[in-house]
């Protein structure tokens, strides 16, 4: 079999050790890659970063076992994969003409290709495709945001509000590590783009499960009391966030948000008027081996603005 990722320096740029981690973007030339593209471009300009294109064309499934058949067949997309990746960057200096671009084509799985890239860079962006029904999330940005090691943008064909003074970042904070993650990354964002910065909790009023007996004042747990327990803490979540911002990013102007109902339903209205909406990967009800939450998820498929999921490194 032939090994494709010994082939991928042959028409790579090293990025410079003096710019930093980069914006890595996965781009392809269609209308959602030019999106993505545009987007990552603004997001490297802002943060002082180099920028990355990457793309990534798919083995060839070839009936030959002729090892020197596949090698040609693999040299031959990997050529065609780097002119798709230059033309990339070109488009990016384009729009951005004093930043640093690199380009780099590959052979393989997209998404593999762009986990594998995320091992450092600071943040990857993909578009999501539109080809599918509304309300799903194509299978490259969903792997990209399940298993990178670092915060993935994924930007939606239409994207009306540019991000900056008076178009804010939303961020959902729910207590947990992924949410303070979260949380940081938008701040960090918003205080480069001179926006404000929305911190959203939500919380939801008990529903007994049918089997269950009805709540007794013996016990304590009307409905109420639970529903006021629920109110504080996602108050309480929503403080520490402001704190924590405050004293990392202290020219952030923050405005507190404690909504009733779904997390997601919360975050996908707030981001009405936002030019970026940012979740941790998954929250208090998460567990080691959920790759994405539900809220994440959610959002994902049905925000119309660009969508930011924050996860620490490895899985």
């Amino acid at each position: 079999m032939t090994d494709v990722h010994a082939m991928r320096g042959t028409f790579a740029k090293p990025l410079s050790t003096n710019g930093g981690e980069a914006v890595v973007v996965g781009y392809d030339e269609s209308c959602e890659g030019a999106n993505a593209l545009g987007w990552a471009a603004s997001h490297a300009e802002a943060f002082g970063l180099p920028l990355k294109v990457v793309y990534a064309a798919r083995a060839p499934e070839s009936a030959t076992s002729r090892v020197d058949v596949v090698r040609a067949e693999n040299t031959d997309r990997l050529g065609r994969a780097a002119l798709v990746a230059r033309r990339g960057a070109d488009r990016a200096k384009e729009l951005q003409p004093t930043l640093k671009v690199h380009c780099q084509g590959a052979v393989g799985n997209p998404a593999a290709e762009l986990v594998m890239q995320s091992a450092g860079a600071s943040v990857v962006v993909v578009g999501r495709r539109t080809t599918r029904p509304t309300n799903s999330l194509g299978s490259i940005s969903f792997a990209v945001g399940a298993h990178a090691r670092c915060p993935v943008v994924v930007v939606p064909l239409q994207t009306h509000l540019q991000l900056g003074p008076g178009c804010p970042v939303v961020v959902g904070v729910d207590g947990s590590a992924s949410s303070e993650e979260a949380v940081l990354f938008a701040a960090d964002t918003a205080d480069r783009a001179r926006a404000d910065l929305v911190l959203l909790s939500a919380w939801v009023r008990p529903s007994p499960e049918p089997w269950m007996p009805a709540p007794t004042s013996a016990d304590g747990r009307h409905d109420d009391v639970v529903a006021a327990v629920e109110l504080e803490a996602a108050g309480r979540h929503v403080r520490a966030a402001v704190s924590l911002v405050r004293e990392k990013y202290p020219d952030v102007t923050t405005i507190q948000r404690v909504h009733q109902g779904r997390a997601a339903d919360a975050l996908i209205e707030e981001s009405a008027r936002a030019g970026l909406l940012v979740v941790g990967s998954r929250g208090r009800g998460g567990f080691a081996g959920l790759m994405l939450g539900s809220v994440s998820r959610d959002v994902l498929r049905q925000a119309e603005i660009p969508v930011a999921v924050v996860r620490r490194g490895g899985l």
